[in-house]
């Protein structure tokens, strides 16, 4: 499935839709109408698991950062995770 949806993501007209999604829920349901339109039968949440691995796997976190997931640091000290960043 992963590869499925990288593939999507090449197209360029959809890669543009998905940057300019206000939100994560709006871009992952552009992503599954576009596997719908290919033949797959993604469901969003299938989408939104492989998402997250993926931006995981693309971004490692700084000290700050998992000291703040940890609860070191007091406020909002992940800044810039973003589902555009991540592999396309």
């Amino acid at each position: 499935m992963i590869y499925n949806i990288k593939q999507l993501l090449q197209n360029t007209q959809l890669k543009q839709q998905v940057k300019e999604s206000s939100n994560l829920v709006e871009a992952i349901k552009l992503i599954v109408n576009a596997g719908v339109q290919k033949g797959y039968t993604f469901t969003q949440e299938n989408v939104a698991q492989v998402v997250s691995e993926l931006i995981l796997d693309e971004r490692e976190l700084s000290e700050s950062e998992l000291l703040a997931v940890t609860g070191g640091l007091r406020g909002s000290a992940i800044t810039g995770l973003s589902f555009y960043d991540c592999c396309w």
